[in-house]
């Protein structure tokens, strides 16, 4: 599940059952160290970030992009993060889309088009985030998928997680293959690779790419850490050559 402070109102992390992407709520460390805030303007400003999420949630449910712009523009005017727009909203719609598809509530092509409403709302917010490090640009991270996983939301909301604690992130959302991989390392120079597995039947792709990522001398051989729903959910236990990640804090 997503963990969510009820009081700042922002994403805090992850906790089991993590195939379970709806929010439990609860207070962030930075909150509990500053005591319960019950200022007239600490209320306004929660009740405003709800009032965003509502709007946002029904823009998607009637697929008005439209509305999804401006609703993104004010919550950022509001100091609302990128990446709790994606996180707190667009997370937990598409796992309930995902679920309506699953009892058959709704068609595939229901599913589809929302799907198609949430990367033009990630890419809208990713806008407002500001500009991605071009290609010749050093990264202190360096986010790709495992080759066949094509779900790109996961490394890019990851992207803006980091972005936001000052790091310097590169996302690739196509797939990695070894040499492609090589070049990427060469140019961004990152001190951490990130490879998000979806399905355990990727471990062995991924294990290549570990191994093909040792294979780099020192300095300049980045650390490996393997994500994503295959890891979470304890599909696959071990890497060789890589630190497998079941929660977002652990690259804190």
């Amino acid at each position: 599940m997503l963990t969510w402070c009820s009081y700042c109102q922002r994403f805090t992390g992850e906790t089991p059952p993590y195939e379970n992407l709806l929010i439990t709520h609860g207070m962030c460390r930075a909150c509990a160290r500053e005591g319960l805030d019950i200022s007239d303007a600490r209320h306004l400003q929660v009740t405003r970030l709800r009032t965003f999420y509502s709007a946002l949630s029904a823009a998607g449910q009637a697929w008005d992009l439209a509305a999804a712009r401006r609703i993104i523009e004010e919550a950022r005017a509001a100091d609302m993060r990128p990446v709790d727009v994606l996180v707190g909203i667009m997370a937990p719609l598409l796992f309930e889309i995902g679920e309506q598809w699953s009892r058959g509530e709704i068609t595939v092509a229901d599913e589809h088009r929302f799907t198609a409403f949430c990367e033009q709302v990630l890419g809208l917010v990713e806008q407002l985030a500001g500009p991605a490090p071009s290609r010749e640009e050093t990264a202190d991270y360096l986010l790709i998928n495992a080759p066949g996983n094509r779900h790109t939301l996961g490394i890019r909301v990851l992207a803006l997680w980091l972005a936001d604690r000052g790091c310097r992130v590169k996302a690739v959302d196509t797939p990695a293959e070894p040499d492609g991989l090589d070049r990427l390392i060469g140019l961004v120079k990152p001190k951490h690779l990130l490879i998000s597995m979806a399905l355990p039947e990727q471990r062995a792709a991924v294990a290549t790419l570990a191994d093909r990522v040792g294979a780099w001398p020192e300095p300049g051989r980045p650390a490996v850490l393997v994500g994503g729903y295959a890891v979470k959910l304890g599909l696959v236990s071990d890497i060789p050559g890589a630190r497998l990640m079941t929660d977002i804090h652990q690259l804190e």
